[in-house]
């Protein structure tokens, strides 16, 4: 589209004039031009408008009339509506803008508009490079010649070849692989694409074609570093196959001596995590693990547990698991005939396999809010009783709770009881997500490998920097749950010693998923979200609970997962 000149209010347009008054001679006008600055001089006639030539007052005119030529007028709603090139091809010199009361708005000329978009451009320009300095990507620009435009103090830094070096010239006498150049042949985007432009360099590159209207006049690209990354990944590969036996050896030490030893991470979040499970370890007061599902609620139970050093179990349970008819039986246990099917034998409860130890409660927000009145009493009184027992009988547990759920939101929506949160939430512990710690993904990758290489006896001795960038970038809403399944399946599905992305599930790929449902392998190709995935896998569980008569045993055995998962 043809460029278009501003609002009449706006600029280009100017009010800097001068209306001569009557009684003035040219030589007083000259004199008073001189000491101004002005845009535009007028005189005013019968029939509208002149403005003054400068040149004339100098020279030949008499009188102020004489150095005067008729001025154009166009009206504020005409002016408007004009592009720059129809502007420029009909009016070069002075033209007055009238409003809509008849008074002068403003006059414009070529020099006022060419001295705005000058203006303009300079401004531009400014901008523009002080975006460029602050950026931390590298961002190059080139023409339709493949000639550099634009390098920024990144692109320096990271290829450690300067702007006057580069600017102007050829970009392929430096670089020999580009991926530039090929989107603009292409005529397409990439982004966050892999990309190693030259040796010892790798980096995540965001490319476009540059356009003017419908013609590419080059192309722009920016790049993230992340060879430090992937030397660090390359380096812990290499390391593994020579260091096995000796980590191994010293894992198992470490483990007895330090009970946080299974907790990987060297981010500030995690550290500050396990600092304050440390100091709450040893403190007889209920715990209250949040995060979001897969960062590590159990491990870090676990591990307060252990760091804790009382003599009892720990024993979990998920509360979204069991159903709320069973579950205070799985919580208190009961007596002998306490209920039609009940064990002869009566049964031991939870909290009676976790006397002296730790009960972990995971999921808590799931609990059925008239659970939740027993489970209060119990933990205020430390006084419990069997079903269809008359026998009070007193604990010694220690209770760490765990939850993904917005437990205060739930206490406005009266789903939680305020007082039991209370009671549970003496000690807060927020673990943090994947997505904030990922500088621990390679760290993390390797431990994984570890264990599964061993797990499934396909040992792994390197990783691809493309699979380990995609690693990088994924946004990871399952955590390192989600992580260590992505690497299992790779182990088990990798061809050799090396782990591609060529086997990455669909979340990564976007590509398929197979339904087991009905007893077919039926493959619908689906989107790479999770938002639309679960909508897919509820209408399918609810299509297997229908066929099988709400038997949830026989549906969980159909979709192949575990009863707990179909529960959860």
């Amino acid at each position: 589209m043809p460029y278009t000149i501003s609002l009449w209010q706006q600029m280009p347009l100017s009010r800097n004039f001068f209306i001569v008054p009557d009684d003035y001679s040219c030589g007083e006008l000259l004199d008073c031009w001189r000491k101004n600055s002005w845009d535009a001089v007028l005189l005013r006639e019968t029939e509208g408008y002149s403005y003054v030539i400068p040149e004339r007052l100098d020279s030949t005119a008499s009188s102020c009339a004489d150095a005067a030529v008729r001025c154009p007028v166009i009206f504020a709603a005409e002016y408007q509506m004009m592009d720059m090139d129809q502007w420029l091809s009909q009016h070069g010199n002075t033209v007055i803008i009238l409003g809509e009361d008849g008074e002068i708005a403003g006059v414009t000329s070529a020099v006022i508009i060419a001295r705005t978009l000058l203006r303009d451009q300079h401004c531009l320009q400014s901008r523009f490079q002080s975006v460029l300095n602050i950026l931390s990507e590298a961002v190059c620009v080139i023409d339709q010649e493949d000639r550099v435009a634009v390098w920024n103090k990144s692109s320096e830094l990271l290829y450690g070849i300067t702007a006057q070096e580069i600017v102007g010239q050829p970009i392929d006498q430096f670089f020999s692989n580009l991926m530039l150049t090929q989107v603009i042949k292409e005529k397409k985007e990439v982004k966050d694409k892999y990309h190693n432009p030259c040796q010892g360099k790798h980096v995540l590159i965001n490319a476009a074609p540059v356009k003017l209207k419908d013609e590419i006049i080059g192309g722009v690209c920016s790049e993230r570093d992340i060879t430090e990354i992937v030397n660090l990944n390359q380096e812990l590969t290499d390391a593994s196959q020579k260091v096995h036996s000796l980590e191994t050896t010293l894992d198992q030490l470490h483990t007895e001596a330090d009970a946080f030893s299974g907790i990987c991470g060297q981010t500030p979040a995690i550290k500050e995590a396990i600092q304050m499970a440390r100091k709450v370890a040893g403190a007889n007061v209920p715990l209250l693990l949040r995060g979001e599902s897969g960062t590590g609620k159990e491990l870090f139970a676990q591990a307060i547990h252990q760091a804790s050093r009382r003599p009892g179990r720990f024993v979990a349970i998920n509360c979204g698991a069991i159903p709320s008819n069973l579950f205070e039986s799985e919580l208190f246990g009961y007596e002998s005939g306490a209920f039609t099917g009940a064990d002869r034998k009566g049964k031991s409860g939870f909290f009676e396999m976790a006397e002296q130890g730790t009960l972990f409660l995971d999921e808590i927000g799931e609990l059925p809010k008239e659970l939740q009145v027993k489970l209060l009493r119990v933990l205020q009184e430390k006084v419990y009783y069997r079903i269809g027992g008359k026998t009070p009988l007193k604990i010694d547990v220690r209770i760490i709770a765990a939850t993904h759920s917005d437990l205060e939101k739930m206490i406005l929506a009266n789903q939680f009881r305020e007082d039991l949160y209370y009671r549970l939430n003496v000690v807060s512990l927020f673990l943090p997500s994947l997505r904030e710690r990922r500088e621990d993904i390679p760290e993390l990758v390797y431990r994984g490998l570890q264990r599964y290489g061993q797990l499934h006896v396909q040992p792994i001795e390197k990783v691809e920097p493309s699979l380990m960038a995609l690693f990088l970038e994924h946004p990871w809403p399952g955590n390192v749950r989600e992580l260590y399944n992505v690497l299992e399946r790779l182990v088990i599905l990798a061809e050799g010693a090396v782990l591609t992305p060529e086997n990455l599930p669909f979340d990564f790929t976007g590509t398929v998923i197979a339904s087991t449902a009905g007893g077919d392998n039926t493959v619908a190709a689906v989107p790479g979200n999770f938002s639309e995935m679960g909508i897919l896998e509820k209408r399918m569980i609810e299509r297997v609970l229908e066929e099988e008569d709400y038997n949830k045993a026989a549906a969980a055995k159909r979709l192949a997962i575990p009863r707990s998962t179909l529960y959860y």
